[in-house]
């Protein structure tokens, strides 16, 4: 019987994946770094750590920290002027609340998530799990794998949700069903090659697939 629900962030319950990228794009620019767009969006899934190899090469600690903070100003300069959450997202977590235990994994830092996502729905998640909480982000199992073991489930009892090809890398690794919804940079196509056990429109239909399918 499912019992619990892991969600992915960007992408899924916030529409910001976009403004990341630009601000990725800008404060490389800024700097002196002709990253392309096309790089910039393969890419956005990645924790920070990994994005700055793969877009900027090895560039010193110091020009990296100079760089993030650019981008992080960016991108708040943005983020903060609007709602952000997709508006299905409200009415879905609180209604599987009331059924399901929810958490919360991404391989953004948590710092995005305090400062964007609405207090009142981040209640919602027994548990966060965040890139710079964790040594392995995704497409490692790691992240799934300690979730579980917070929330004290096993593996039969969680699904994942999320909206990139490391999402499904991560979930299928770690042994859990995952839905994909294609409101992220990956497409249909690209999530049902990559193995998605189903792949949604949006939140909207996850109630519906999860009484269906599960």
């Amino acid at each position: 019987m499912l019992k619990a629900i892991i969600f992915d962030y960007n992408g899924v319950l916030i529409n910001d994946v976009q403004i990341h990228e630009t601000s990725y794009l800008q404060a490389g620019r800024d700097m002196g770094f002709p990253v392309s767009r096309q790089t910039i969006s393969k890419y956005i899934s990645y924790d920070p750590d990994q994005k700055r190899k793969l877009y900027f090469g090895d560039i010193p600690d110091e020009q990296w920290e100079k760089l993030f903070r650019a981008k992080t100003r960016y991108y708040f300069e943005v983020a903060e002027r609007g709602e952000l959450v997709f508006p299905e997202v409200d009415g879905v977590l609180t209604s599987l609340s009331k059924r399901y235990t929810l958490a919360l994994i991404s391989n953004t830092t948590r710092n995005y998530f305090d400062r964007v996502f609405p207090r009142s729905l981040a209640v919602l998640f027994r548990e966060t799990l965040f890139a710079d909480e964790v040594e392995n982000t995704k497409p490692s199992p790691d992240p799934v794998l300690k979730v579980l073991r917070r929330l004290g489930f096993r593996k039969d009892q969680c699904c994942y949700v999320g909206d990139s090809v490391l999402d499904i890398r991560m979930a299928k690794t770690a042994g859990i069903p995952v839905f994909a919804v294609t409101t992220g940079d990956n497409s249909r196509n690209e999530l049902e090659t990559e193995g998605a056990d189903d792949v949604l429109t949006n939140l909207m239909e996850l109630k519906k697939r999860l009484e269906t399918v599960l």
